[in-house]
């Protein structure tokens, strides 16, 4: 009985694809991001909490106007980011292959090149399954960041594992 407990706690690390959205998108690409995660959802509930802190970069682009003239290469952003989130799980048979969750929360998001630290919000969703003996997932979320005089937005496409403790 024992060993089919499941512990409450995970831990885990991810990373993917980085995508700025309006207007930072305009001069910025799409980068990469690396996170480390820990989760705290009993086995009793859908229900549980996610600390997600990681490091995002958006490379910056190289625009030639369309009537020609100077190109302008626009700086890059490196971000340190700081989320806290709830997620709930879809859990139909508990020993389902694929489960789907949403998760949503608050956090710091630390911009270089004059972006400073702001406070921002998440949302999306994503699928748990079975990878390897491991807990993967992968996950698709909006991160609005409440800068001064604008909001960059991204959206991380992640990939991860979770280790039970």
């Amino acid at each position: 009985a024992r060993a089919q407990q499941t512990s409450a706690v995970q831990y885990g690390a991810s990373g993917g694809l980085t995508l700025p959205i309006g207007r930072i998108g305009d001069t910025n690409g799409s980068g990469f991001h690396l996170q480390g995660h820990a989760t705290y959802k009993p086995s009793s509930t859908a229900f549980g909490l996610r600390g997600d802190i990681g490091f995002w970069t958006t490379p910056g682009k190289s625009i030639t106007p369309v009537s020609g003239g100077p190109t302008t290469k626009f700086p890059g952003v490196n971000w340190l980011t700081i989320n806290a989130n709830a997620i709930y799980h879809f859990e139909g048979a508990k020993d389902a292959t694929f489960v789907p969750y949403v998760i949503g929360g608050v956090g710091l998001y630390n911009g270089t090149r004059n972006v400073g630290t702001n406070i921002g919000i998440n949302a999306g969703g994503g699928v748990t399954f079975r990878l390897a003996g491991l807990d993967a997932f992968t996950e698709a979320r909006l991160h609005n960041v409440f800068a001064d005089g604008f909001s960059p937005r991204l959206i991380p496409i992640t990939f991860g594992v979770n280790i039970k403790r």
